[in-house]
């Protein structure tokens, strides 16, 4: 019985161990867009919007632009923060997305929040 639990414990301290490295590099690797009017940047935040709209169609919002971002790219899929000016009703709004683009071009969008002031 003791020596199960001190294998448990040896497997768990070395999963720590292995994993917290990496879990750093992923935090600390984001880096700001270099050029946010980028026609790829602005492509994916209007992206993220129109994909918003599917899930909630009966009130759209309507895509102004990027504004800001950072970007990150590990085990060849790229995430990308967006702060993004959308209107709804001619309100213009500011939002989060995380979206997610791998290597093939495939996209999940991770998160899209309102951003409250």
């Amino acid at each position: 019985m003791a020596s199960r639990l001190l294998t448990a414990v040896a497997i768990i301290a070395v999963y720590v161990a292995a994993t917290a490295p990496i879990a750093t590099a992923i935090i600390r690797g984001r880096h700001p867009i270099k050029d946010i009017n980028d026609p790829h940047t602005q492509e994916l935040g209007q992206w993220a919007v129109s994909e918003t709209n599917k899930v909630k169609p009966s009130s759209p919002l309507t895509f102004s632009k990027v504004t800001s971002g950072k970007e990150h790219y590990a085990f060849s899929t790229m995430e990308y923060i967006l702060h993004i000016d959308a209107s709804r009703n001619d309100v213009i709004h500011s939002y989060t997305a995380v979206v997610i683009e791998e290597a093939a071009k495939l996209r999940k969008l991770f998160s899209f929040r309102m951003n409250h002031s």
